[in-house]
């Protein structure tokens, strides 16, 4: 058949290594274009949960929700061709991306989240990655006693299939961080800081955010020690957009010790901030609201794209008005979600920047 010959075409052009998340989304949207003209639901399903990966690079949050509801929908329509349990993992991700989005109603995530608790149930998994993602949510809206008991009946379900552990063990993490509990969290991190568990991910993000609190916690031996290892974690990976959402703290941590390293990421990280998610574009400007503090200077140089808002041909750039950007930035989206998630966690997070 010619069509699975196109379609083959371009999924080759999406195995090459050197292209980016960015470079792969559209050449998988035009081979899934083809499947679906020729009715091959299964093979679209198949290119659709790839698609969701690279959407998931990019932080289009909007998008991912997009494509996961088709996915449901052939599901529902082709259980003869389909098996559920297929599309369950990327159905974490959806339930994030929803929470994520402060347009998308409290109401709309609670039925998310218990629609993938079923779904799960009934393919036989444990409800382990269930409460890791309620822990997750609760964290991100600073409510840490809801975020620990969520994390207590997590830990007390069958580790299965559903979970990553270090994903699960970089995340819980954050609760103890978050809490100025830094001793235990570096303890409770050393199967991520040694490899005992890994992924592709999971020990970076470890790495960048450790580095940033032990500096904080006046523990300048180990930073220096999980800086090293964040940037040779990192090598390699300057097209990977969605780390971001660790890049900040990382950032802060290098404004604290070596400015301008903290500036050469800024000039890196902020192309991905203006095409990146809201919740992810929120925390960035939390990030440089702290970050930019410790900046002595009162103008820097540096080359930023012209579709940044403060953009000026002769690259220099007033550090106060680049930190008020990033607070206005960080504090309408705070509005939004705290309005969403009906508590002041996101707004808090910001003022905890500015002190």
């Amino acid at each position: 058949m010619k069509y699975t010959l196109e379609i083959q075409k371009r999924l080759l052009q999406v195995e090459n290594g050197n292209l980016s998340p960015r470079e792969k989304a559209p050449l998988l949207k035009e081979a899934i274009r083809i499947a679906d003209e020729n009715d091959d639901v299964q093979w679209a399903v198949e290119m659709r949960l790839d698609l969701i990966y690279e959407l998931n690079q990019l932080s289009a949050d909007e998008e991912e929700i997009t494509v996961f509801s088709r996915i449901l929908d052939d599901y529902e329509n082709n259980k003869d061709l389909i098996r559920e349990d297929d599309i369950l993992w990327k159905y974490k991700w959806i339930w994030g991306a929803a929470f994520d989005l402060p347009e998308i109603s409290q109401t709309q995530v609670d039925a998310i989240a218990e629609d993938f608790k079923t779904r799960i149930l009934r393919n036989g998994y444990s409800a382990r990655a269930y409460y890791h993602l309620l822990s997750l949510q609760n964290t991100r809206m600073r409510q840490y006693d809801k975020a620990k008991e969520y994390a207590d009946k997590m830990l007390n379900e069958k580790l299965d299939d559903m979970v990553c552990e270090a994903c699960e063990l970089n995340f819980l993490l954050d609760i103890y961080l978050e809490t100025g509990q830094f001793d235990e969290a570096y303890h409770r991190a050393q199967p991520l800081i040694g490899k005992q568990v890994t992924c592709y991910e999971a020990n970076l993000r470890a790495f960048l955010k450790l580095a940033y609190y032990a500096q904080k916690a006046g523990n300048t031996e180990i930073a220096t020690d999980m800086c090293a290892r964040a940037e040779e974690a990192m090598a390699g990976r300057e097209k990977d957009e969605y780390l971001l959402l660790y890049l900040g703290n990382f950032i802060t941590y290098y404004f604290m010790t070596q400015p301008q390293r903290g500036w050469e990421y800024i000039e890196r990280c902020i192309p991905w901030f203006l095409r990146t998610s809201k919740h992810k574009k929120y925390r960035f400007g939390c990030d440089m609201t702290e970050a930019l503090k410790y900046e002595s200077r009162p103008e820097v140089r540096l080359e930023l794209p012209e579709e940044f808002p403060l953009y000026n041909a002769d690259s220099m750039y007033k550090v106060a008005e680049l930190r008020d950007y990033f607070y206005k930035q960080a504090e309408e989206l705070a509005q939004q979600y705290d309005a969403r998630n009906g508590n002041n966690g996101f707004m808090e997070r910001l003022q905890l920047a500015l002190a």
